[in-house]
């Protein structure tokens, strides 16, 4: 009896079901018969997870590998897909993998945590400059990749691509807010009428508070911890804070100080009035997994070089390099493999192509889609 290799296995989740519906839906083996979308993202998994850098590399590689490609693939051929095929249907198939996800609680609030961030992706250069440059700041050029981070999970669940001059905050009032649910986000979400509607549907935020922000203390807790300096119930002073527009929060906030070893003190506002100051600190602490999760990404796979210079094809590269991610994810929980996500993959990398008789399945893996809407907003 055959057995597969380990990039088949890899490939597992990406069914024969998931792309004949992705296909009709966006419509990307349109005019693309001899390169479909499927050996499409064969190929752009295959680059990421062997890091190869120049389409002329991967030419080479992929057609001295037997990796599933019926015929010869061009780097011609690979640069025409990556302009010419929706990045969108790529984003797709990387939402219904989301919905892959073991969901296993360590928090022990018994609550989803979500921790909202953005991560610049710089593209300088010929080719970059003609689309990117008009949308440039003076901190990036290029793109903004924007994350919903679960924190149970350790993986994203909602993404969004932007220009890099696109504002955190409005992408975040156009994502889903679940009720009974904890978003923890630094002060690039600051907008206290966002803040109302995550409040209004019986969910949760912690934030920074800014210093210029005006407010009425109406009354201190008492702290008996060492790390809090300060715990109090504020309400927001301005009615009408820019320019007319109306405030919204008119609710009591919890104003919470805590103490940085030699710097200035942190300062958070949260609608969470019942968990102890030590607690909404260590949420906020924990953010830093957002920032590990982008660096992991930037690291490991292929997101420092890019094999085309249009938006279409840089979109394109970053929603496999996610797919990459999530495949070697599923793989791990799916193998039982107990090493870190970093040592999962570098086994991956150097034994693609052979039979994997490690990994010992005691049935054949159920892959079950759960029905998603398409949420992604790309302001591009």
């Amino acid at each position: 009896m055959l057995k597969d290799t380990v990039f088949q296995q890899i490939l597992k989740p990406i069914t024969k079901e998931l792309i004949n519906e992705c296909t009709l839906r966006f419509r990307s083996d349109y005019d693309c018969e001899k390169f479909t979308t499927y050996e499409h993202l064969q190929t752009m998994i295959y680059a990421h997870l062997t890091e190869i850098k120049s389409l002329r590399t991967l030419e080479v590689a992929i057609n001295s590998q037997k990796i599933g490609i019926k015929n010869e693939i061009k780097r011609s051929t690979l640069s025409d897909a990556n302009n010419r095929r929706p990045a969108a249907c790529f984003f797709w198939l990387l939402e219904h993998l989301m919905s892959l996800l073991p969901r296993k609680l360590r928090s022990g609030l018994n609550k989803l945590i979500k921790i909202l961030d953005s991560s610049p992706i710089q593209l300088k250069g010929k080719g970059y400059d003609e689309w990117a440059k008009e949308f440039a700041t003076n901190r990036c050029q290029g793109l903004k990749l924007h994350v919903e981070y679960d924190l149970e999970l350790a993986s994203p669940t909602r993404f969004a691509v932007s220009h890099a001059n696109y504002n955190d905050v409005t992408i975040g009032q156009n994502w889903h807010i679940e009720p009974g649910a904890i978003y923890v986000f630094d002060k690039g979400y600051f907008d206290f009428n966002w803040w109302w509607s995550i409040h209004q549907r019986q969910a949760f935020f912690v934030t920074r508070l800014k210093k210029n922000t005006a407010i009425i203390m109406k009354n201190q807790r008492t702290v008996e911890s060492a790390t809090i300096l300060e715990d109090g119930v504020f309400e927001l002073k301005n009615k009408q804070p820019r320019g007319g527009k109306v405030n919204l929060y008119q609710e009591n906030l919890r104003r919470i100080s805590v103490v940085r070893k030699e710097k200035k003190p942190l300062i958070l506002v949260t609608n969470l009035h019942d968990l102890p100051a030590e607690i909404i600190a260590d949420l906020y602490k924990a953010r830093w997994e957002i920032e590990l999760f982008f660096k992991w990404v930037k690291q490991n796979l292929k997101l420092k070089k890019f094999l085309g210079q249009s938006a279409n094809a840089v979109k394109i590269q970053l929603a496999t390099a996610l797919i990459a991610y999530l495949l070697v994810q599923l793989f791990k929980n799916i193998s039982a493999d107990h090493r870190r996500l970093q040592l999962v993959l570098i086994w991956v990398r150097y034994n693609l192509h052979i039979i994997d008789q490690k990994a010992n399945y005691h049935s054949p893996p159920v892959y079950q889609f759960s029905k998603l809407s398409l949420v992604t907003k790309e302001g591009v």
